[in-house]
Order: C-alpha cells, then structure tokens, then sequence
C-alpha cells in the first residue's frame, strides 16, 4: 500500500525542525510521496533553501512542493512576492497555491482575497498547473471566481483541499473537473456531511492530505499532525466508504499522481 499525502505545511514551525524523524515516520506508515505546501509570505524565499535540504535526508519519501499565497495572507501581496511565485511555478512546483478564499476570519479583505485568487487562476492556466484551493464560508464566491473560459479545458484545474462543504458544492466541483481532498476533520464527530460526499465520491477524484501540523484525525487528535497521520484518514475513509484497502489505496495514489502531474516511482 502506497499513500500521498497531498497537502502538508513541512516549513510550519511545529514541525521544520523535527523533519527527518517525521519522514521516517511517514515511510514506516505507508506514505510515499507528499506535497509541501509554500505558501506564506515569511517563507516563500527560504524554501528554495529549506526544500533541498529535506529532500537530501535520506528517505524513501518523494517531495513535492506547492507555490502560491495563502488567502489569509492576501493583504501581504506584492511585486515581490509576485515575482517569486512565478518564478518558482515556471520550475519546479507542481501546483499553484495554497489559494482561495476565507470569510470566516477575514484575516485579508474579500477584495483582497479574490484579487490574489485571480492572479492564481492566471498562473494555472499559463502553467496548466493545478490550483490548490482554500475555501471557508466563501463557496459561492469561489465556485464564481473559476467560471473562466480557460479553467474550462484545463487538463487539471486543481483540488479543492480539506473539504468541508455540502454535496451541492461537491457537485459543482466534480462538474468543474475537480478532485476534492479530505482531512482529518472527516473523522470529527460533526462531520456527517463531508462524510456523506466522502460516500458519493467517483473513486477517480478523491484525495486524501493532512494539512499538517493541523487538524489531526482521530485517533490522534490533541497532536500535532504530520505526514504519517494521513494513513488514519485514508483507512477510515476506505472502511466509511466500504472498499477494499488496497485497490483503494492504489486508486487515490493514481488519482494524486495524475492531478499534479508527477510520477514518483
């Protein structure tokens, strides 16, 4: 059984100094492959240091790396960090983000927001690389924002990451070609919901992350989460979803392959 862990903040202070432990951790429990998401304006820069250094310990685990703005940090925009981005999409990241949109905290105004949303959906369809999209109390507005003429015939628009929608929602993505990607909160007790589209899902466009160090699933809750977790949120969506572990297993690696573009083998 191999895993992706398709969503993790490896440069987040709780875990950056602990990362060849983590690794060896995430090896032993299945994990395979994972994205790092870049995607704060205090890191952004000292990835292109931090990133080669994780991938030189030694370790089985293929890395990956995002580029983009977080939405909570859209009020820090700037030509800078424009041309960093950028630069860092035209090499080697495999995904655009983490971007979107979040009306629950308001950290950056919704102005603010979608016009960072909006240069994020030019860098997708200029790279054809997928969007990795937040959303938070903004389903409306985000779902309007990717009703553009070019993210019609994307080969890969991107992936709606931790999802905590309704199914009406999940339909619009599925209608819009996107994956939709579960964290541990689909195994919180209040998750009937997410748990329900978990259910529904075609098997071809599902993903599973960590967003770690957040959002542990159960039974680690009240832990910093971390790449190895993921193989607790995988295992209670096969069980939910009443599928065979390994054939699963090896549809949402195909599936997280082939939304970012990468073979890892």
């Amino acid at each position: 059984m191999r895993l992706f862990d398709t969503h993790c903040h490896l440069g987040d202070e709780k875990l950056k100094d602990g990362v060849a432990p983590l690794l060896e951790r995430a090896e032993l429990a299945g994990v395979k492959a994972l994205c790092v998401i870049c995607a704060d304006p205090g890191n952004i820069s000292s990835f292109d240091t931090f990133l080669p250094s994780i991938r030189a310990i030694e370790s089985k685990v293929k890395i990956f790396r995002s580029a983009g703005l977080h939405p909570h940090e859209a009020q820090h925009w700037s030509p800078e960090i424009e041309k960093t981005v950028h630069t860092q999409l035209s090499q080697d990241a495999v995904a655009v983000g983490e971007t979107g949109l979040d009306y629950h905290y308001n950290f950056s105004t919704p102005d603010q927001q979608k016009a960072v949303l909006e240069k994020h959906i030019d860098w997708s369809c200029e790279f054809q690389k997928p969007l990795i999209l937040h959303c938070r109390e903004a389903a409306d507005d985000l779902l309007k924002a990717l009703d553009r003429s070019e993210m019609k015939n994307h080969p890969r628009p991107g992936i709606l990451h931790c999802f905590t929608e309704t199914r009406k929602e999940a339909r619009e993505l599925l209608d819009k070609n996107f994956m939709i990607s579960f964290s541990g909160i689909i195994t919180f007790n209040n998750a009937d919901e997410i748990r329900e589209v978990a259910k529904m899902l075609p098997r071809d466009r599902l993903l599973v992350e960590t967003d770690s160090p957040y959002l542990a699933p159960k039974p680690m809750r009240g832990r910093s989460n971390e790449p190895a977790f993921v193989s607790h949120t995988f295992k209670f969506i096969a069980e939910l979803r009443g599928e065979d572990p390994e054939a699963f297993a090896e549809q949402v690696w195909k599936n997280s392959c082939r939304v970012y573009g990468v073979d890892p083998s």
